[in-house]
């Protein structure tokens, strides 16, 4: 195929603007133009090609390395294959400066050498400067016009008459299909890709998306976080001692049927008062910290899982926070892992004071739960006697995830009455109506509850079945937790877990450190992975320069003393002398087409084809006799001179 002056240097530039590779492609651009003029070329053997080829292969991990440290998750596939043309590169070099028209592309790695034939990279790299450019503008007009452009351009250089032009304009449709195909392949394959990504991560997202107004209790199911055990959030306090056992997300006080309900809707904004500092609750920072480490939802929004206490918080890098009526906090917008310190006060409880939603007990409920306190004297003479009336009444249910829930009277009260089996969204929401009933404030809690250390991380790690509901009570003039779900529960959650458990915290550690990683470097860091790969190319070529001499032409590089190969042929005397006289052959014709193309200036052309017929035998022919191929091509040399030549 052939290719028309600068179009490989202007398809170069154009895949640079596009993809943000301007300086690199206007470099490779006047490298690859600058074969034109160049004389010298490189006499590169089949070995050569394969270390440039495994250069390529270095050049693409690199790259690889590159599009994970430079983007997000859901952006790598892209910039990699924006950055595609890199990889062929190097073989473009080699091609475009060499004394073939061909690479041959193979690798060295493992036992021997593996190659393939010879073909000319051109084709692929035009083919992939446009596939690349495509995995990002191809919403722009400007892409589609050029595009066309170039594609006509390509094809263009085989018009030689009418027969041509029709294939011309069939290749150059065909060629701007196949673009636009390839073009809606790569973001199908991006949006399927990301998709996917997303559904990996969508328990993390859903557990923290948790909505601070509205939270089901789950009654009659099997909320599917307790199945889960994907790590959502690290913890690392100051103290061991004492650290906080819950880390509440919100508070509600109105039970609608199974669904509870904040009816304090409105939210007020937290402003930062210092550099990434922000003050939640109360005043000043707390006695105790903890470092949180926790994976937020799309976009970074979420509710924070705060501890009992929480005041202050430290080295919070989010754009905005908003706090609810009963506590909650919001943030507006935040990174994918927001990490930060939380301080806080043991004695310190946050909760604003109880109004009268705190008693509310709904009708259908009403006559069970009075019922359920009456006949067990939960109600006691003050509010401590009552909550260990109404703890001790639940010490006789148990944990489980297997409900069995009768369909002739309601969830509640087939729990108390029948079953008295249930998951911590039962004991909660019953808890809390006992409570109200028996005149004491209470509100319906949801959050995490932290017990589990990773030896592997040194650190206390929240998983999504470690979700949990308790009740808020106020005792005697403050705010107290209470849970009456049956301690066991987290075992029971965590016999659920996969036996690949392990494995998954594992890559999960593993994928923090690389987060981490990711945020922590720097614009120069990324550049040095690319002038890695600017110098193992550069190191490649001194190689190959070095390992073959440089040549003007054929001839030039072309040893006449040595007597090895053919290579003292006396055929590159006529050569010689021709090229002295301005009969020049150029590296890319063939002898017999330099002899007809020169016809009429060189004399006895058929002694020439003659002589080239021998000169070939003694050059490449290993099962000839060549000391008789040598006299012979001696004597016609020889008998050429002597009829003059020229």
């Amino acid at each position: 195929m052939r290719f028309s002056p600068f179009l490989i240097g202007v398809s170069t530039i154009f895949w640079g603007y596009y993809t943000g590779w301007t300086v690199l492609s206007i470099i490779a651009a006047v490298i690859f133009e600058a074969s034109r003029l160049v004389k010298t070329k490189f006499d590169l053997k089949k070995e050569d090609y394969v270390r440039i080829s495994d250069l390529s292969s270095v050049v693409m991990i690199i790259l690889l390395i590159y599009s994970f440290l430079d983007n997000e998750p859901r952006m790598i596939f892209l910039s990699f294959i924006a950055s595609m043309p890199v990889v062929f590169m190097p073989l473009m070099f080699a091609q475009l400066y060499s004394t073939k028209n061909t690479v041959i592309i193979g690798t060295a790695v493992g036992k021997g050498v593996h190659a393939h034939n010879p073909l000319d990279i051109r084709a692929v790299y035009m083919m992939m400067i446009f596939v690349s450019s495509a995995a990002t503008r191809t919403d722009d007009k400007w892409y589609v016009v050029i595009t066309v452009i170039l594609v006509l351009w390509l094809f263009s250089a085989s018009v030689k008459n009418g027969r041509s032009f029709a294939r011309f304009v069939f290749f150059s449709v065909s060629a701007f299909a196949m673009v636009l195909l390839f073009s809606v392949t790569i973001v199908i394959s991006h949006h399927i890709l990301r998709e996917k990504m997303m559904e990996l991560y969508r328990n993390w997202y859903m557990s923290q998306n948790a909505d601070p107004f509205k939270s089901s209790t789950a009654m009659g199911e099997t909320g599917y976080l307790k199945l889960s055990g994907a790590i959502i959030m690290r913890i690392l306090p100051e103290k061991k001692v004492g650290m906080p056992v819950y880390l509440k997300m919100s508070d509600y006080n109105i039970l609608t049927g199974s669904v509870w309900h904040s009816r304090s809707k409105d939210t007020t904004p937290v402003f930062p008062d210092g550099e990434l500092e922000w003050q939640f609750f109360g005043e000043g920072q707390g006695k105790e910290n903890m470092s949180v480490s926790v994976w937020m939802g799309k976009d970074g929004k979420g509710v924070l899982a705060l501890p009992e206490g929480a005041k202050r918080a430290l080295k919070m890098d989010v754009a905005g926070i908003e706090k609810t009526g009963l506590g909650s906090i919001l943030v507006d917008e935040g990174p994918e892992l927001l990490e930060y310190v939380m301080t806080y006060d043991n004695g310190f409880r946050n909760e604003p004071i109880p109004d009268g939603k705190d008693l509310i007990i709904p009708d259908a409920e009403k006559d069970i739960i009075s019922a359920i306190v009456q006949q067990n004297s939960l109600k006691g003479s003050s509010d401590r006697e009552t909550l260990s009336s109404i703890e001790l009444f639940f010490s006789g249910f148990s944990y489980t995830l297997q409900l069995e829930n009768s369909t002739d009277r309601s969830v509640l009260a087939d729990f108390l009455n029948r079953t008295r089996s249930g998951h911590c969204e039962y004991f909660a929401t019953a808890t809390t109506l006992l409570l109200r009933a028996s005149g004491i404030p209470a509100r319906y809690s949801t959050g995490y509850s932290v017990s589990e250390y990773s030896a592997l991380e040194g650190k206390y790690i929240v998983r999504a079945r470690d979700a949990h509901a308790w009740v808020t009570a106020y005792i005697d003039g403050g705010w107290k937790t209470v849970d009456t779900t049956p301690p066991q529960w987290r075992e029971v959650d965590s016999e659920k877990g996969s036996i690949f458990e392990p494995v998954k915290d594992f890559f999960s550690w593993l994928r923090i450190k690389y987060e981490n990683f990711r945020r922590q470097k720097n614009e120069q860091f990324n550049r040095l992975l690319i002038v890695l790969a600017s110098i193992l190319t550069v190191f490649m070529m001194i190689r190959v320069y070095f390992r073959k001499r440089a040549v003007k032409n054929e001839i030039a590089s072309t040893d006449f003393s040595g007597p090895k190969e053919g290579l003292d042929s006396p055929f590159y005397q006529i050569l010689l002398k021709c090229r002295a006289d301005g009969i020049i052959k150029s590296d890319s014709e063939t002898l017999r087409k330099w002899i007809v193309k020169n016809s009429d200036r060189l004399k006895s052309p058929s002694d020439l084809m003659n002589i080239i017929d021998l000169h070939e035998e003694l050059r490449f022919n290993p099962h000839v006799n060549r000391s008789e191929i040598f006299k012979k091509l001696q004597q016609e040399c020889d008998s050429w001179f002597m009829k003059g030549g020229l």
